[in-house]
């Protein structure tokens, strides 16, 4: 079990001075203790998890969301909005290559939570991203809030193919 040390090691750093500690878990070694004896965990991950692979965020100064003039947007949520994509389609098609995870690998937190589902301790990974790394990493006890580009479905007829369907009209923008 010492090899989930290093992960746990990159994830504490990143999150203990986010929030305050539980007050009986502050070493690696609680924390290993407390992976040891629980189980059904659920583990709930967003941008954070993928950022570091090299996938933009929405929300940050740089983020997705901070270039509407450039899409020509009102809202953000116009790059999504199914009603929006029918009239405008290249919107949507000229950021998603930023976001299509062809390119990307997991990250150390993608290959620790696939670790507590192999020992059989993960319940779920509720996951907000769309990337498909939770995939590429082998996580099969997940829900993608959502959705993912793992696949795409025909607005007219509801028709779905794999998401790698679509990857040329994505590049195209």
């Amino acid at each position: 079990n010492f090899q989930l040390i290093p992960l746990l090691r990159i994830i504490m750093a990143r999150y203990n001075r986010r929030r305050q500690k539980l007050k009986t878990v502050n070493t690696i070694e609680d924390v290993v203790e407390l992976l040891k004896k629980s189980n059904n965990i659920i583990v709930l991950t967003g941008a954070g998890v993928s950022v570091s692979c090299g996938i933009p965020d929405f929300r940050s100064e740089n983020g997705v969301y901070s270039r509407l003039d450039e899409f020509d947007l009102d809202e953000p949520q116009q790059m999504f909005d199914m009603e929006y994509f029918r009239i405008c389609p290249q919107t949507f098609y000229s950021f998603a290559h930023e976001l299509y995870p062809s390119n990307y690998e997991p990250s150390p937190s993608h290959k620790f939570i696939k670790l507590l589902e192999d020992k059989g301790k993960l319940l779920r990974n509720y996951t907000q991203n769309i990337d498909t790394l939770e995939q590429k990493a082998g996580i099969t006890r997940m829900v993608q809030c959502h959705g993912s580009f793992a696949y795409a479905s025909c607005i007219r007829c509801g028709y779905k193919v794999p998401g790698n369907y679509i990857e040329e009209a994505i590049f195209k923008k």
